[in-house]
């Protein structure tokens, strides 16, 4: 039978697999067949409390191994799955309980503290509570959820200081992950170490797609991917390492350093941001037998492109092929669709398109059009063109191209032919204001000087468009998933 659930994932593989070992993390380690059982525990227990189908659970516990059984129950109740990091500040914590008015709150005892301040007046319970819940719902008493309900809201800043809540149903959560799958191709011999946020989708889909196949999760605290890096990697016998730039970074440090490859490590993917071809270069050479994986996406429509896996070492500046059955095309300010190697803004079509904006409907009509036969486009604000083969290459966000002596200049290009530098290892260019010129802050893992990164630099972009200031650093300011945050960047100038 076709899932049209997101949990029905869930029971589809606890069926056909109970006591392969699904999920593991810190000190538990639960086979699918108990995954499921929790799951339907927490949904009695969350029913028994009152919770209808439709209300918000926001979970502060999204690096808890319970977040994953957590998020299975509310798709069986009927109920919205938020996930919301800790590490956000105070008042972006108020803005989103605001915004999506929870009914419950989910905690662990280290957050208890923060969620009596961000959301007093909201019930709280502590997430070993579920762990402990051993009701499970009376069948047929509630309605169940259909596949166009809501299952998740995943809040992201994007460009923007104001969080914005995704709506994501059952339907396009689903679509996604088997189009994900399809491209990726994990298998049940798979142990996918997981150390990102899940309250990052990219953190959270890896759940949905270890679960599809039969594959294992590591949940591991973001520590491990730092010096330890390498042995969490063979304590854990790890086979698919999902990344952000930084973290690969780490691990090509950790593996020149140490001169031994991990073992067992077949494929990393990488999105969030540019991989430099010089790293993909490093890594394939240190690591024999592994695949790069390069992916482009947004919470907006979860996955846009991968590039094909006999592909992986052809079109290093492309950031993949349009998955399945979803279609991209580039049109310029006016919204006329522009040919094969035009620079515009990218727009996407397909299953995979998100709901829209949680309580933003001006919002949500800007981004989510509606084309001429009623189904949405997403206006993405990324700056790309395809190629004539239909490859999707990636030039920044519209909303970081500045004006420079007369030219249009994308922060994306000045980061790419930065990064193409030997040594440069990350690089970050902050637009310029009327109170602080355009800065390039490069860190490089190498003898280079000032000098040497002006020089190349130029070499490699039009005079008009070199960055009136250029800085090393030791290192980069990350936000909560692993990106570099230009906004903390900017203030240290």
């Amino acid at each position: 039978m076709r899932e049209q659930l997101l949990h029905d994932l869930l029971d589809r593989r606890a069926k056909l697999s109970p006591s392969k070992i699904a999920l593991c993390a810190r000190d538990r380690s639960w086979s699918y067949g108990r995954v499921r059982q929790i799951s339907l525990a927490i949904q009695g227990y969350l029913r028994d409390l009152g919770v209808e189908r439709g209300d918000r659970v926001l979970t502060l516990a999204s690096a808890s191994a319970m977040a994953v059984p957590l998020a299975f129950a509310c798709s069986r109740a009927g109920l919205v799955y938020v996930p919301v990091s800790p590490d956000l500040k105070p008042y972006q914590l108020r803005m989103i309980v605001d915004d999506c008015r929870p009914t419950v709150v989910v905690l662990e005892s280290a957050t208890n503290d923060l969620a009596a301040d961000v959301a007093p007046d909201v019930p709280r319970i502590d997430i070993d509570e579920l762990a402990e819940a051993r009701r499970r719902p009376t069948p047929g008493r509630y309605r169940p959820a259909i596949s166009c309900d809501p299952v998740c809201l995943i809040y992201t800043s994007g460009s923007t200081a104001a969080a914005k809540g995704v709506v994501s149903t059952h339907a396009q959560v689903l679509f996604a992950t088997k189009a994900i799958q399809l491209r990726l191709n994990y298998t049940a011999d798979d142990r996918v170490l997981c150390v990102l946020p899940q309250s990052f989708d990219y953190g959270l889909y890896q759940a949905f797609l270890t679960t599809d196949v039969g594959a294992t999760l590591f949940l591991e605290p973001r520590e491990s991917a730092g010096t330890a890096i390498l042995a969490t990697l063979e304590r854990t016998r790890t086979t698919v390492l999902p990344c952000v730039p930084s973290l690969a970074q780490i691990l090509r440090m950790a593996v020149t350093r140490s001169g031994e490859p991990p073992a067992r490590l077949r494929m990393i993917t990488s999105t969030g941001a540019a991989l430099a071809p010089a790293t993909i270069q490093d890594l394939t050479d240190l690591i024999p037998g592994l695949a790069v994986v390069r992916m482009f996406g947004l919470t907006e429509c979860k996955r846009v492109a991968i590039m094909p896996m006999d592909q992986l070492d052809q079109r290093l500046d492309s950031v993949g092929y349009p998955l399945d059955d979803i279609e991209c095309f580039v049109v310029d300010e006016q919204g006329n669709r522009l040919p094969p190697g035009h620079r515009g803004e990218l727009v996407v079509r397909g299953a995979n398109v998100m709901s829209g904006y949680w309580n933003a409907p001006d919002l949500t009509e800007q981004r989510f059009r509606r084309d001429y036969l009623g189904g949405t486009l997403l206006w993405t604000g990324d700056l790309c063109h395809l190629d004539e083969d239909g490859y999707l290459y990636h030039h920044g966000r519209i909303d970081e191209q500045y004006k420079q002596n007369g030219f249009r200049v994308s922060a994306a290009e000045i980061e790419g032919a930065a990064l193409d530098i030997p040594g440069v290892c990350q690089a970050a260019l902050i637009a310029p204001t009327d109170d602080q010129p355009a800065c390039l802050v490069v860190v490089v893992q190498s003898d280079l000087t000032l000098r040497d990164i002006v020089v190349q630099l130029a070499d490699r972009i039009e005079r008009s468009k070199m960055p009136q200031r250029t800085l090393i650093r030791d290192k980069l300011p990350l936000n909560i998933n692993g990106k570099v945050d230009k906004r903390l960047l900017r203030e240290s100038l």
